[in-house]
């Protein structure tokens, strides 16, 4: 499955499902999707908003961090405890 992503007003990137992105990158791609999703449903869906405002980052770190430790938990549960360098579950 491929899945074209603005990359900017000039060009685009096409990434596949076997790409891979740090667990940073994984957690802001989460968010910008829920945003998107919020605002494709007219932004009437509290609790998607609520969540969305607890991911966002301040000062280096998400506003609640206990979304940021339920994702790494997350990804580690994805990864099988295989993570070395970028969010790679494919390694073994």
């Amino acid at each position: 499955m491929e899945i074209c992503v603005n990359a900017g007003a000039t060009k685009a990137a096409i990434v596949t499902a076997s790409d891979t992105i740090t667990v940073a990158e994984g957690y802001e791609a989460m968010r910008i999707c829920l945003e998107t999703i919020w605002r494709r449903h007219g932004k009437d869906a509290d609790q998607i908003e609520f969540v969305i405002a607890g991911l966002k980052w301040a000062d280096g770190s998400p506003v609640d961090p206990t979304m940021w430790e339920d994702w790494l938990a997350a990804v580690q549960i994805v990864c099988g405890g295989r993570l070395h360098g970028p969010l790679s579950c494919n390694s073994p």
